[in-house]
């Protein structure tokens, strides 16, 4: 084997061992990548969990909070964000506990902070936190998608109402349609039943970022208001950050 021949055997080797650590270092950049890009969307996360629990008098405790975006950091450098959802613990102005679900559409920066295409929410408020006023040792329990039974004892006999939940503008209203008195069907219209129920109207309070109530449901969870808006605007933190 002559010299030139080793010599260039040599440059080759040094060549494929280059090559070699090149696409190691490309494939480490690579995989790092998602996992700094998660962390860039974490502390996002987190910065806007803690704004919204110190702006939000009403919540209780911090945020979760998901900005769907991927990759995060060029979502970030464009302004925009697909989605992004929100769950917290609140408490309403008469001291009763919802959970709050709210998620923002298509959200995107403008001068002064951002807004949202559209918001869709849900406020929950438990069974427990509804059944005062309806006499001692009621309890509440779901019947049916917009229903809700209410059952107690009156003069040592069960009582069992089901009412039926309505939304009118900014008001809920339960309007019994179903009882039984000590297993007997009685009319749900009988004056007495009415009177459990009277002054059971709730309007709803204002909610956050102007939006409107849209519908009442109930679940397994409880009560839940759902609301909406369009174009909803978010303000900026003062520091100027996401």
């Amino acid at each position: 084997m002559n010299g030139t021949t080793l010599a260039m055997k040599r440059t080759l080797a040094r060549l494929r061992g280059r090559r070699l650590w090149t696409v190691l270092g490309l494939s480490t950049v690579l995989a790092a990548l998602p996992v700094a890009d998660r962390v860039a969307a974490a502390r996002a996360e987190a910065r806007l969990a803690d704004r919204i629990a110190h702006r939000q008098s009403a919540v209780v405790g911090t945020p979760q909070v998901r900005i769907d975006a991927f990759p995060f950091l060029l979502s970030a450098a464009e302004g925009t964000f697909s989605r992004v959802e929100v769950r917290a613990d609140a408490v309403t102005g008469e001291g009763r506990p919802v959970q709050a679900a709210v998620e923002l559409r298509d959200v995107r920066e403008e001068a002064g902070g951002y807004t949202a295409a559209r918001a869709d929410a849900r406020f929950t408020a438990p069974f427990g936190s509804l059944v005062t006023g309806l006499g001692p040792d009621a309890s509440l329990s779901a019947a049916g998608s917009r229903q809700v039974r209410m059952d107690r004892v009156v003069l040592g006999l069960p009582l069992s109402v089901t009412a039926e939940l309505r939304l009118s503008g900014r008001t809920v209203t339960m309007v019994p349609v179903a009882a039984s008195f000590a297993g007997r069907q009685i009319d749900p219209a009988d004056p007495r039943i009415a009177q459990v129920f009277a002054g059971r109207e709730r309007a709803v309070p204002e909610l956050p970022a102007g939006l409107g109530p849209t519908d009442v449901s109930v679940t397994g969870a409880g009560v839940t208001l759902h609301a909406r808006g369009d174009d909803v605007r978010l303000d900026r933190d003062p520091s100027g950050t996401v």
